[in-house]
This record gives C-alpha cells, structure tokens and sequence, in this order.
C-alpha cells in the first residue's frame, strides 16, 4: 500500500513538469517546503514562492528540451511517527537521451488522508544547477 502512494508521488511530481501543472506540483507539497541543494536549502513559504521556483524550474526543462522525467524508488522507509523517507533516482531525458546524468534524492513524506505529500528533499537539483539564477530565498 505505502509503496503504491510512493509510485504514485513519484509520478505527480515528474509529470507535473512535463504537463507543466502547478496545481499538481501544489497539491504535493507542505509549506514550509525546503529543498536542500548543493547550494544550500532554500525555504518556500507560501504559493507565490512556489510558482516562482516551478516556473523556474520549467525554464530548465525548456532549455534542457526535457520529454520526460523519469524518478525510480530506490527505498521507502516509515519513520513511525507519521512521516516517511522516500529515496528516488531521477533521470531527466530529452528526446529519449539523459540530459543530465541521473541522481539521488529524498523526500520527507507526511501521509496526508492516503496521499503522500512533501515537506522536504534532500540532495534536490533545483532550476539554478541549469539556469544559473541562484534562489532568492535561501536557508
């Protein structure tokens, strides 16, 4: 059951880039939503934050000519408090080809009415490792 909703959050937040859809990327995310990249965490609050980093984002896919983004489960891990670990491999393709080589994450997951949503990725490839703008708001 629990590794159903994990293929199932995995998959939301690899289309919602493609089909570009905020409200999909929205309705998988808690604020506050932190992404801990190689540059350092950069804290969301609130929706306008959130756009702004998704059409960010959508500005790498654009240049990176991105058709998929595929994320694997690599593990899922209940921490018996209500939240769950879940450690994906994401490879973004462009015409079938990688367009970067694939990476790691993990998502702290908070099981919202059997819906797994995010409060957090570790080791996250935000738009500024392809766009060069780094986050306004940073940790």
């Amino acid at each position: 059951m629990a590794d159903d909703r994990f293929n199932d959050f995995l998959d939301a937040i690899s289309r919602c880039f493609i089909e570009r859809n905020f409200a999909l990327w929205k309705a998988r995310v808690i604020y506050p939503f932190s992404l801990i990249t190689s540059a350092g965490p950069v804290i969301i609050l609130d929706d306008a934050e959130l756009r702004e980093n998704f059409e960010l984002y959508l500005s790498a896919c654009d240049t990176m000519q991105l058709d998929s983004i595929v994320r694997t489960p690599i593990s899922l891990e209940d921490c018996k408090d209500g939240s769950w670990m879940g450690t994906y491999e994401t490879n973004l393709l462009s015409h079938g080809t990688r367009a970067t080589p694939p990476y790691t994450s993990t998502a702290l997951l908070q099981d919202v009415f059997g819906t797994f949503k995010m409060t957090s990725i570790l080791n996250a490839r935000g738009h500024h490792d392809w766009t060069g703008k780094q986050p306004d708001r940073l940790g």
